[in-house]
């Protein structure tokens, strides 16, 4: 009974701070200008406001093995977690504690996506924000949308996002 109690509260607790602090998803809307053809092709773009090429992208605008190939390199438990990862982040904390340095990370692909949409200095404390931000944004988003936050905001060189 007081654990059923302790799970309900918790519940209710994480739902009030999803109101009250929602995920950034704003930064998706500042993506460059693009011009288009009738038939839908891009004729020319224009940077955002911030001076980056962010092209908006989804899970249909690239190709199934790019999709394959980053799951697999990123976060090949991609499809069962939650938005965090236990076994990578238990993994990294021992590869950290036992050589005193980071050896490989622990991060989700949702875990990224959020350090993209949220940018913050790399501490445990930033850590332990993007845990809770990933297991919100898994709350409102299906895995196809939060793959193509990542497409959209991940950097690929210079002022190129997405």
């Amino acid at each position: 009974m007081c654990l059923a109690a302790g799970i309900a509260l918790a519940v209710a607790a994480l739902a009030v701070l999803d109101r009250v602090f929602p995920p950034p998803l704003d930064r998706l809307e500042h993506t460059a200008v693009q011009v288009l053809a009738e038939d839908g092709s891009v004729l020319t773009a224009f940077t955002d406001d911030s001076g980056a090429w962010r092209l908006p992208a989804t899970v249909d605008d690239v190709e199934p093995l790019y999709l394959r190939m980053l799951v697999a390199w990123e976060d090949k438990r991609f499809a069962h977690h939650p938005g965090v990862d236990a076994l990578a982040m238990a993994r990294a904390a021992w590869q950290w504690l036992r050589s005193g340095h980071v050896v490989s990370g622990g991060s989700t692909l949702t875990m990224q996506a959020v350090r993209l949409l949220e940018p913050r200095p790399r501490t445990i404390g930033a850590k332990l924000i993007e845990c809770l931000r990933a297991l919100q944004i898994e709350a409102r988003l299906d895995k196809r949308d939060i793959l193509s936050i990542y497409l959209t905001l991940a950097p690929f060189g210079g002022n190129l996002e997405g």
